[in-house]
């Protein structure tokens, strides 16, 4: 097995975290592969016959497994890669809470199960953020959520929602977010919207500071496709699409997004460690 590594060595101890797993790897006769940049800033000799130091994509090509060692936002980042390469991915904590990763920065014994063969995988479903504008379309693809926002910060956003051309809902406030069971426990949490099981399959529609006594989640269908735009009123800056915490465009009026279920598929390897309810009280800490 060949293991791209992909540390985030923004975060304290990743660095350190990074030199043990390429160690923890080669006594199980894994193969680590890694950037010039990557091998240089953990110490490790590009003439060091048991690792791959090689120029990203062709790492990237030959690897087995995309191995994180950051936290949460690190998964995000890769999942784009392994929408690209079909790579399966595997977290390593070393962020605050992490909720996204299998494994915790002091817990690298449990790599052993990559060599002996005792994971699973699964695949979350993911969801597809459409903006449609100006006769072009441009398709994002989120594991956690899409984000419509207020491009002035002084300004509220109303934004009406409808389904085949028949309304859904519409906000006045800070703007909505379109969350899938995976995305429950970020950004929708803290919004006020439910925990979710992630082996469901629905799309969270949770409104953010709504200007309006109903507040609730509503739960959407993955199979329909949803359309979002915004209301004309005093905000002239546009709405931000944002795609798992990153900025993907602005929605200007005329324009709007189309939200669905996605066919896509990232896979995540499952050691089989925790469960989500036994993870969500560990990291969220419900039951304290």
């Amino acid at each position: 097995m060949k293991v791209l590594i992909l540390p985030n060595f923004d975060k304290p101890g990743s660095k350190d975290c990074a030199r043990r797993i390429v160690e923890k790897l080669l006594a199980l006769d894994i193969t680590p592969m890694m950037t010039h940049k990557c091998a240089g800033i953990v110490g490790i000799p590009e003439s060091a016959q048991e690792c791959v130091v090689a120029p990203f994509e062709g790492l990237l090509a030959g690897s087995d497994l995309i191995l994180t060692i950051g936290g949460d936002g690190t998964i995000l980042r890769a999942v784009q890669l392994s929408l690209k390469s079909g790579k399966p991915l595997l977290g390593v904590n070393t962020g605050r809470i992490g909720f996204l990763t299998q494994i915790e920065a002091d817990e690298l014994e449990k790599l052993t199960a990559l060599r002996d063969g005792n994971y699973t995988m699964h695949t979350p479903m993911l969801l597809e953020a459409k903006i449609v504008q100006d006769g072009k379309e441009e398709t994002f693809v989120a594991l956690n959520e899409a984000v419509l926002g207020r491009g002035e910060p002084e300004r509220l956003v109303e934004v009406a929602v409808t389904r085949g051309g028949k309304p859904v809902a519409s906000h006045r406030g800070d703007g909505l977010i379109f969350s899938t069971p995976t995305g429950s426990t970020a950004y929708n949490l803290a919004a006020g919207g439910p925990v979710v099981d992630p082996s469901l399959r629905l799309i969270m529609m949770t409104a953010i500071c709504p200007h309006s006594h109903f507040h609730n989640t509503i739960i959407l269908s993955p199979e329909q496709s949803y359309k979002a735009l915004e209301i004309p009123g005093n905000n002239k800056g546009g709405m931000l699409l944002s795609v798992d915490g990153r900025r993907a465009g602005v929605l200007r009026q005329g324009g709007h997004v189309l939200i669905t279920g996605s066919a896509a598929k990232v896979p995540f390897v499952d050691l089989g460690l925790i469960d989500f309810y036994r993870r969500v009280d560990l990291k969220l800490k419900v039951g304290s």
